[in-house]
């Protein structure tokens, strides 16, 4: 059976881990990380062999040829085999490994020509509100559900954070208004976090967030002077 959380002995199931690492999201599966099993030692019994006594030697004043000795066949031994234990084969270990990257968007704003002082601006951006993927890995089916945070910094100090995407007038969402006329860089910093699971099971997205960095420059003009009665 499938497993939604990491393990180190995964025999007989799937383990996955979803987590990130150097600003990328990275899905990891493994199955069957067995380790072999240690062989049996069979020692051998050492034979000591079998030292037989020397006969002792008697001195006869007048020896007589001996008669020659008998030599009698010696039986033939036969070694029965050591059967050898069955050892079965560790499961064969599967794993797999998956780098999905995110949508990175863009920064607008509205007027686009020209924008003055002291009116607002309205800005937004076609980053997505939420990633979904559904990612097939091994023998499982991993779900990754991510959703965003935008800061905003105008460039003048000024900071909004929001999970809006923002839109042009008259919608809005995310706005500024400028005091001084001059150029200014905008910066967007999108921040990624969510989860992830698996056969229902739903486990938060390991490591850091996901980050990631836009900017553009607007230029701001001063607002023209008119003289009524």
């Amino acid at each position: 059976m499938p497993v939604a959380f990491a393990a180190t002995d995964c025999v007989d199931k799937t383990c996955v881990d979803v987590f990130t690492s150097d600003n990328q999201l990275i899905i990891t599966a493994q199955k069957g990380a067995a380790k072999p099993a240690p062989k049996p030692t069979s020692k051998k019994p050492i034979v000591k062999p079998i030292v037989k006594p020397k006969p002792p030697i008697t001195i006869k004043p007048t020896p007589k040829p001996a008669p020659k000795p008998t030599v009698k066949p010696k039986p033939v031994v036969t070694k029965k085999a050591i059967a050898k234990p069955v050892t079965k084969p560790a499961t064969a270990s599967l794993s797999d490994k998956l780098v999905k990257m995110l949508p990175v968007g863009d920064i607008n704003y509205q007027p686009e020509a020209d924008p003055l002082v002291n009116l607002p601006v309205y800005f937004w951006t076609q980053t997505p509100t939420r990633f979904t993927a559904l990612v097939p890995i091994l023998d499982v089916v991993v779900y990754v559900n991510l959703t965003p945070t935008f800061t905003w910094s105008f460039g003048d100090g000024g900071l909004f954070v929001t999970t809006m995407q923002g839109a042009p007038f008259p919608i809005g969402g995310v706005t500024h208004t400028y005091k001084s006329s001059k150029d200014y860089t905008i910066n967007l910093k999108v921040t990624w976090s969510g989860t992830w699971s698996v056969n229902g099971v739903t486990t938060p997205i390991g490591g850091n967030a996901i980050t990631q960095s836009i900017t553009r420059t607007i230029s701001v003009a001063k607002a023209p002077t008119r003289f009524t009665k």
